[in-house]
């Protein structure tokens, strides 16, 4: 028997993208309804997300863009 917060975890990506079935959605919900645990780690991985979306509009500065340029090591 597969453990429910396995199956979770291994769906928990397709299901932020929206890219589960209807009846792969409505288990992870289930489950997401039932497990803090998955829960909070379905919170965590959607604040993660929203904040990479929010960094990346947001573009760099560009002194940081030239301070990561000076870091850079030539390829041999």
């Amino acid at each position: 028997m597969i453990d429910p917060c396995d199956k979770c975890e291994e769906v928990l990506q397709p299901y932020l993208d929206r890219e589960l079935t209807e009846a792969e959605r409505f288990e992870a919900e289930a489950h997401l309804d039932l497990c803090g645990y998955c829960r909070k780690r379905y919170r965590f991985e959607e604040s993660l997300r929203r904040y990479v979306r929010q960094a990346w509009s947001e573009g760099m500065p560009p002194e940081l863009k030239e301070k990561l340029a000076a870091l850079r090591t030539p390829i041999l």
